[in-house]
């Protein structure tokens, strides 16, 4: 089994179990309780680790040997992009801070720039 498909499962996983937290953000007693000001957020943090990881298991199936370059920087942009919109449900001015700034920017580009790197394998090999 590959490392992207392992690694997939995994997110897949987390993404399961923030389903925990889209019921704590559905009641308000629990957003109260933990300070959840944009539940919405949480949504979106907990839909984006199921297709981060949904799409981390397609592709570990479907190519053989990616790129090692290619892959890390997949892998990590498809962490840093869905955990990085839990802290705005409790903080939503953290997306302001320069260094949430610089992470998302960052995530963004590993992102593009591992799926640039891997179609560019794909359509070579």
């Amino acid at each position: 089994m590959s490392t992207l498909v392992r690694i997939g499962v995994v997110e897949l996983a987390a993404g399961v179990l923030t389903g925990w937290l889209m019921v704590l953000a559905s009641e308000e007693r629990g957003r109260r309780r933990w300070g959840i000001v944009a539940p919405h957020r949480i949504r979106q943090g907990h839909i984006d680790l199921l297709m981060m990881g949904t799409i981390l298991v397609a592709v570990g199936a479907a190519v053989d040997d990616p790129p090692l370059l290619a892959a890390v920087a997949i892998v990590a942009g498809s962490w840093i992009a869905p955990l990085l919109f839990f802290p705005l449900a409790r903080w939503p001015q953290a997306g302001d801070a320069a260094v949430y700034k610089l992470l998302d920017r960052a995530g963004f580009v590993l992102l593009s720039a591992g799926w640039v790197v891997l179609a560019a394998h794909v359509l070579t090999a």
